[in-house]
């Protein structure tokens, strides 16, 4: 590894934090601002509208404008971004700063990952890229840890968490200059690359989209419903436990390729799903003795094997089609990932009129049925991972 790769993710990991520091918050906002669960889960959504379409036109630009000549604007807008946060006081304001984190977002995925990867020399730049996940999940799960423990230790706690990170955003913003350009500058021209290659639809649709969209859609009611939970339902006050779920939720997947990387991609999917799914109902189980421990075990155990969903989901996109075709299937894998954290919003509403513990029910029983659409039916239209290999033609004879 060199020093720009180091550099690079360092960038990473700061930059991710910022991201999801609102998760252990959201109580306080509600009783701040007098926000309904609905309205707390549409400010996921806000961030999801925003960050996608982003994202699509972001990677082309990298690879013709340079990485730094979008790295900096991304950290720039998501040092803006928490601004907003760090003076908030009012409802629009929380809007806004969602808006700025889903643009940050979407300029920085990938190319933030692809600035740690081109730094690295070519023998070690799977590790690099292995490294880059693992920095990339790990950053987004100490958002909300730290932000529950600044929230809860250290005073002023809507506003204190965006304070800190605005001094760890100018140690990334350091680094991302002092990291060296890797792609020279090229003409610009606007391309937006997603899609399903031809061939690969049926298993596509069948197997990968939904995997993802329910990893995304576990992780999504975890980080939104669930701090509500803790709070409302189990009378948790401290909010660095619901901060604590968030950075296990999060931050344990990246390890997991550590653990599981000689697990067969397809098979590590289906395994993740089931498990995560059924342990959905452990968080749901909870209020039957109102143990807040029980929720921390949970999301923990559903980190680490969302983990193995999105490890397998990668590999398998990345093996199946040719170079060139590789970042639009997973531009598309990505897609479907951040859809899954919409129905987060129609759970926060639901939860108006049924109760946070019987919407919780409703999650699992979702979690399943979609984990059980995979499982059995999906991994028939997937039966197999066949990895793309270049024909070479050989020349006759003469």
């Amino acid at each position: 590894m060199t020093r720009g790769a180091y550099l690079a993710m360092v960038a990473l990991l700061v930059f991710t934090m910022g991201t999801s520091i609102i998760t252990p918050l959201l109580p306080l906002y509600a009783g701040q601002f007098h926000l309904s669960n609905g309205t707390l889960t549409l400010l996921f959504a806000t961030y999801t509208a925003t960050v996608v379409p982003t994202m699509l036109v972001a990677g082309s630009a990298s690879d013709r404008l340079g990485r730094k000549r979008v790295l900096l604007p991304a950290m720039l807008v998501l040092t803006c971004a928490s601004l907003v946060f760090a003076f908030t006081e009012s409802v629009s304001m929380l809007f806004v700063g969602r808006v700025l984190q889903g643009l940050a977002v979407g300029m920085f995925l990938g190319v933030g990952t692809a600035f740690v990867v081109d730094h690295a020399i070519p023998a070690k730049r799977a590790l690099a890229a292995m490294a880059a996940g693992a920095f990339f999940r790990l950053g987004f799960g100490l958002g909300p840890g730290m932000a529950g423990l600044v929230a809860q230790y250290w005073g002023d706690p809507i506003h204190r968490p965006f304070e800190v990170h605005l001094v760890l955003l100018a140690v990334g913003i350091g680094c991302v200059i002092l990291a060296s350009e890797t792609v020279p500058r090229r003409r610009y021209k606007f391309e937006i690359r997603v899609g399903v290659p031809k061939g690969q639809m049926r298993g596509f649709a069948g197997f990968m989209a939904p995997a993802a969209f329910t990893m995304s859609f576990m992780e999504g009611t975890v980080l939104s419903i669930v701090p509500l939970y803790l709070y409302d339902t189990l009378g948790e006050r401290n909010v660095a436990i619901a901060g604590l779920c968030g950075f296990l939720v999060l931050g344990l997947g990246g390890m997991t390729p550590l653990v599981t990387r000689n697990v067969a991609p397809r098979m590590a999917v289906m395994i993740g799903l089931g498990v995560s799914a059924v342990v959905t109902w452990l968080i749901a189980l909870a209020a039957v003795g109102g143990s807040a421990l029980l929720v921390v075990v949970a999301a923990g155990i559903i980190g680490f094997v969302n983990g193995m969903i999105l490890q397998g989901a990668t590999v398998i996109c990345s093996t199946v089609v040719p170079l060139q075709e590789r970042g639009k299937l997973l531009s598309s894998l990505y897609m479907c990932a951040y859809a899954g954290t919409v129905p987060a919003v129609g759970l926060g509403y639901l939860s108006l009129s049924i109760g946070l513990t019987a919407t919780l029910v409703v999650f699992s029983i979702a979690s399943c049925v979609l984990a059980a659409w995979v499982i059995v039916f999906g991994r028939r239209l997937f039966p197999r991972v066949i990895p793309y290999e270049e024909h070479v033609a050989i020349p006759s004879a003469s």
